[in-house]
């Protein structure tokens, strides 16, 4: 039987890279036949920074929508910007900037292929609108609204890689229920997360360019036909990370209205950056400085040529590097020291979050049931066998890093017991390793962020999901080869938002277009209510509840209210209890007061 599974897994494997494959050529294709051969309908729209030519194209449900790609909306942030928090972009070079296609993803290290590709002057975004204020009536002679609810996305991929392109982000099927969305890229890696404050580097200047595109978009939106009194910010994995982390900064909230958060909460210190400072000195001592000022590390780390810099970023791990191969979020957000215009947080998270009634913005936040999937691809693929062993005891140590050795050492010994039984490693099933990376890296903070809002944000409504369909849009299981097992790993629900043309052609009536009709219908739903079944009643025909308020005395646990995204969703209560309780009982029993 395994070895079956392993002939599907490497067969569905090839046919998604296939897929993959094709897709990007598809892609590319059409990218440079736009930029050579434009279409003759070209909207113009004026921003305060200039003017800018987009393109007419068709959704499909043939109804006309408009999109402008690679617009730039801060300086380049290179020589001296590099590290540095984005400086605002006053006015364009040229009296009309070209939108048709992408440019430039930010500068990245490949997830996959360990390649180094795109330029340190990536801070563009792309804007889809289905009308522009000069359209006035649709296709139909009907007279359009004032204005659209506005949806700007943030990509994942660790704080390492990715872009927001419509490679995978092809935002269609939300232009279909009446919005308007935004996707953008931010720096990665050291570019966007390395930690210098002296030198003048507070750190987080990936998520400092994302504030910088609320800005653009608070600013300028109208003129594309968005309301920038409704913006709804989300985004999946690290784009979910931080929205969250938005969520909680004064300064990023008086952006959005509303938001979105898939796959990924930061509700403790033991996601942050653990030892920022040290990381830094690190990688400048990599490329030769050798004495103990921030400002000639900065210095040092300006005059790298950004290929390099992004080649050998790992060697922020310093000794530990080559132990720690499998570390994906190896530049993290950190707690900034100092209040500024542009600074994210100055505060643990926790402390956020447990500030009585600070907070007032909707939360849709949720995960997928199998999202440690993408744990099973990385020690595979990443792990050094002799160093699986080690797994529980570096997960342990990143949730209880207060701990004293021999207390950790405890707690270690309870989550080998509770979830593989205390069986050597060679023995530990994919299907316990699957709930193992779920739990600890994704679930536990979403449980735990969510008895925190019940308890300490009274005014907060929180709608709390779990998706759980696997079909064959499911295209990142399959690239992980992870395609026989069960459940829906991590960023298999963006297949089933967006309109990618990697996906396999199916027939409107199957499984996979209902579930992306569900998703989408309840998403816009949320985007332009806060509710996300008052528009959704056509597609979805259960209401979705929130989760409900506790006393902030502690006296009683919360019922977690959940809606289970499948084919046809369905409330349930407390998913995955017995896991869940687990580690809330140990992180009352150690969790130095977390609870």
């Amino acid at each position: 039987m395994a070895t079956l599974a392993g002939w599907d897994n490497l067969w569905q494997f090839v046919l998604a890279a296939v897929r993959l494959g094709r897709g990007v050529f598809a892609f590319l294709v059409h990218h440079l036949h736009v930029r050579l051969c434009p279409p003759r309908d070209c909207p113009l729209v004026t921003v305060r920074q200039g003017q800018l030519r987009g393109v007419t194209a068709r959704l499909p449900n043939g109804a006309r929508y408009h999109y402008f790609k690679g617009v730039p909306y801060a300086e380049a942030p290179v020589g001296k910007l590099r590290f540095k928090a984005p400086v605002a972009l006053e006015r364009y070079r040229n009296p009309i900037v070209n939108c048709y296609a992408e440019r430039s993803d930010s500068i990245q290290l490949d997830f996959f292929s360990g390649f180094v590709y795109g330029s340190e002057a990536g801070l563009y975004l792309n804007v889809y609108t289905p009308q522009l204020p000069l359209d006035g009536v649709n296709d139909a002679g009907e007279k359009l609204p004032k204005a659209l609810p506005v949806m700007v996305f943030l990509h994942g991929g660790g704080f390492a890689c990715g872009s927001g392109s419509s490679l995978f982000y092809n935002p269609e099927y939300f232009l279909q229920r009446g919005v308007l969305v935004v996707t953008i890229n931010y720096r990665l890696g050291p570019f966007g997360f390395l930690y210098l404050p002296e030198a003048g580097v507070e750190g987080n200047a990936g998520l400092k360019d994302q504030l910088m595109a609320l800005r653009w978009v608070n600013e300028n939106i109208t003129n594309f036909g968005g309301d920038p009194l409704n913006v709804t910010l989300f985004g999946e994995s690290a784009g979910s990370f931080s929205a969250y982390l938005h969520m909680l900064s004064p300064n990023s909230r008086k952006y959005f209205h509303r938001v979105i958060c898939q796959s990924g909460v930061v509700c403790s210190s033991s996601f942050m950056q653990a030892d920022p400072l040290d990381m830094a000195f690190n990688l400048a001592r990599y490329f030769g400085y050798d004495g103990t000022s921030q400002r000639e590390a900065l210095e040092t780390l300006q005059r790298v040529p950004a290929k390099q810099l992004a080649k050998h970023q790992r060697k922020a791990l310093g000794k530990n590097a080559a132990k720690q191969a499998d570390l994906v979020f190896v530049f993290l957000p950190v707690v900034e020291r100092t209040l500024t215009e542009s600074s994210i947080i100055t505060q643990p998270p926790e402390v956020l979050l447990k500030s009585y009634d600070t907070l007032r913005i909707p939360l849709l936040e949720g995960c997928n049931d199998a999202e440690g999937i993408l744990g099973l691809y990385i020690i595979r693929h990443k792990t050094r066998d002799a160093d699986i062993r080690h797994l529980p005891d570096r997960m342990v140590a990143k949730v209880f890093r207060h701990l004293a050795p021999t207390e950790r050492t405890a707690v270690t010994e309870k989550v080998r017991k509770f979830y593989f039984n205390n069986a050597p490693p060679s023995e530990w099933s994919n299907e316990q390793l699957k709930h193992f990376f779920t739990d600890a890296i994704f679930a536990l903070d979403s449980a735990l962020g969510a008895e925190w809002l019940a308890r300490y944000q009274p005014n907060v409504r929180h709608y709390h999901y779990r998706f759980t369909f696997d079909g064959r849009f499911s295209l990142l299981k399959r690239l992980f080869q992870n395609a026989s097992v069960p459940g829906a790993c991590h960023g298999d629900d963006l297949m089933y938002m967006f309109n990618p043309t990697l996906l396999p052609q199916l027939p409107p009536s199957s499984d996979e277009y209902r579930v992306r009709d569900n998703v989408v219908a309840l998403w816009t739903s949320f985007a332009k209510h806060g509710d996300p079944s008052v528009d959704s009643g056509d597609v979805v025909d259960v209401k979705w509840r929130p989760v409900g308020k506790v006393p902030r005395d502690g006296t009683s646990v919360i019922q977690l209210e959940c809606l289970e995204i499948n084919v046809r969703p369905a409330m349930v209560s407390d998913p995955s209890h017995e896991r869940t309780r687990f580690w809330r009982d140990l992180l009352a029993a150690h969790g130095n007061g977390q609870l």
